[in-house]
């Protein structure tokens, strides 16, 4: 049904595309299966292991798993299943979603903010999570993590004094999987946060379209442009790279220009075809630069 995952182990991904009826364990028959079948991935954002349990129909809980601090645990599941743990609980509703995302966020969140570190051609980005800005983005970022889904990930979308958009992952199988896998929108933060340079916020194509396409603000985008990020419901933000890496790193990558129709460079649906990552982008994109690895750390201690 589930497992705990310590970060970066390979039977998260196993998991995440594991579609095995194995969750159906706990109905004796079919009739009695709740809802719509949803996989659920757990994020925990408390700094210690918490406990996650099923609650069923005549209120008795079984216990499922134990969750790392950062870690996942992915569940074969359905609409109207309830899950508790600590004091939270929390009940499937995303009908129409085949994948959600549900952070583990404690409820007097102190500000634990993992950090992350993401190598790249040109050096090492230094990042800071906030899950308090926006759950559901927060806990995807570090789900594709830990299923080493930027490995080797093109930085596509390079503009100056605009965006640096990423997240069509190198592995064919991978992308194909994550492409359909949408995560709802974040409710925006009760204050506003203006974005700056180095601000990470997820691309999108309309209401609840989030799925791994990201974005870093490049450094000098002019202050009208600023003000127009987050205006789309899908781009709260939900972590920060290093303000020094942003000059010395964001501010380094190759620029071949905006996707078209806006400018000649990459087109993101090449990238996803089978051999996109083969042919498509060293053939007509040479110098394009790469996320080599992104590895979840707490404080400067790598776990």
């Amino acid at each position: 049904m589930s497992t705990s995952f310590v970060r970066g182990e390979d039977e998260l991904e196993d998991e995440l595309y594991d579609d095995k009826d194995d969750d159906d364990q706990f109905y004796d028959d079919e009739e009695d299966i709740p809802g719509l079948r949803v996989k659920v991935s757990f994020v925990n954002f408390y700094p210690k292991p918490i406990t996650l349990y099923w609650k069923d129909n005549d209120g008795q809980m079984e216990e499922m798993d134990t969750v790392l601090p950062y870690g996942v645990s992915v569940h074969n599941s359905y609409t109207s299943h309830v899950f508790v743990y600590e004091s939270t609980s929390y009940t499937v509703e995303q009908e129409g979603y085949h994948h959600v995302v549900h952070a583990m966020i404690p409820p007097n969140y102190q500000n634990n903010n993992p950090n992350v570190i993401c190598s790249t051609t040109k050096g090492d980005l230094h990042i800071t999570v906030h899950p308090q800005w926006s759950p559901l983005g927060a806990a995807r970022f570090l789900e594709l993590i830990q299923v080493k889904y930027f490995d080797g990930c093109a930085l596509n979308r390079v503009v100056k004094n605009f965006l640096t958009q990423f997240g069509i992952g190198a592995n064919y199988e991978q992308r194909t999987g994550y492409r359909m896998a949408t995560i709802s929108d974040d409710n925006p933060p009760k204050q506003a946060i203006p974005f700056q340079p180095g601000y990470m916020s997820y691309a999108g194509s309309g209401p609840d379209s989030r799925t791994t396409e990201m974005f870093i603000v490049m450094p000098d985008t002019p202050p009208h442009q600023l003000e127009y990020f987050g205006t789309n419901p899908w781009e709260t933000p939900f972590a920060v790279v290093d303000p020094r890496d942003v000059a010395e790193v964001v501010g380094n990558w190759y620029a071949y220009g905006d996707m078209p129709p806006w400018g000649q460079g990459p087109d993101p649906q090449k990238i996803y075809e089978p051999k996109g990552y083969d042919e498509y982008l060293p053939q007509n994109f040479p110098k394009m630069d790469f996320i080599r690895t992104c590895r979840i750390v707490s404080g400067s201690e790598e776990t």
